[in-house]
């Protein structure tokens, strides 16, 4: 019987030569000995005693010659079949380890995702909830919106500053190049009659109409686009609004007023704000 020995990822196996026999008996005593024992293994032909200690791992082992267990190679190829072992379950946890490591991953993002859809759409029905309580079924097109065609027939020019306006159905545009595009109601600008929709409401400086964001006051037999005073109330904004904060609190926008959004018996409401 010969002993073999070598060291795992320590380079080329050592030589046989001058290797001393350590019987079964010898082996065990060895395995008892030594710190750090991590498996033997015994067939009818080869026992392995493999230790371990913090700087290397040994391997013994122990082969029967009856088998002609003689040749260099076959010593090389156990102990190479040995590393190979050790190297594949290490991959195979590296492998565990990074399906582990996306599974988290994907978690994660599934997680962020779905506040993201939630927020998203939390932000829609805020920004909806202003615009709920509009007319139904009335003419309107937000700032911004623009056609090539322009206005209907019905348009008026309404003239401020010098600078002409196509006013239709309380909607105002101004021509720029072949399009038509919605602006906010310019103050001062005055139309002979109101649009469908409009709302009457009570304001410090009287009676005014109330229509998508634009205030009208009475001038003579017609009606004349005014800024509101601060303290008028109305139950919609039009669609088109923006909303910031000014002095740490959160306001409305829509042209140049400010709202302040404000209950009445329950109620959501909006009240212009001080400029």
């Amino acid at each position: 019987m010969k002993t073999r020995m070598t060291t795992l990822g320590g380079g080329t196996p050592a030589s046989p030569t001058g290797l001393k026999a350590i019987s079964c008996a010898g082996l065990a005593a060895l395995a008892m000995l030594t710190s750090g024992v991590a498996r033997a293994d015994n067939d009818s032909r080869t026992t392995i005693v493999e230790t371990r200690d913090k700087n290397r791992t040994t391997t013994v082992i122990t082969h029967d010659e009856q088998d002609d267990w003689d040749e260099w190679d076959d010593y090389n190829w156990t102990i190479l079949q040995m590393q190979r072992e050790s190297i594949s379950s290490q991959e195979e946890q590296a492998r565990e380890a990074e399906r582990v490591r996306r599974r988290a991953e994907i978690e994660e993002g599934q997680e962020k995702t779905s506040a993201e859809h939630e927020a998203y759409y939390d932000a829609i029905l805020q920004d909806s909830q202003a615009a709920l309580r509009a007319p139904a079924g009335v003419y309107y097109r937000k700032p911004g919106f623009s056609r090539a065609e322009g206005p209907g027939s019905e348009a008026r020019v309404a003239e401020v500053g010098g600078i002409p306006y196509l006013y239709d159905q309380g909607i105002f545009w101004m021509q720029q190049g072949s399009l038509s595009i919605v602006v906010t109601a310019p103050v001062g600008a005055v139309v002979e009659r109101l649009p469908r929709g409009a709302t009457r409401i009570p304001a410090k400086t009287g009676t005014v109409w109330y229509f998508f964001g634009t205030f009208f006051g009475e001038k003579g037999g017609a009606y004349e686009v005014i800024k509101p005073p601060a303290g008028t109330t109305v139950f919609y904004l039009p669609d088109g609004y923006t909303q910031e904060k000014v002095k740490g609190t959160d306001l409305y926008r829509f042209g140049d007023v400010l709202f302040r959004p404000i209950f009445i018996q329950g109620v959501l409401a909006f009240q212009v704000a001080e400029p």
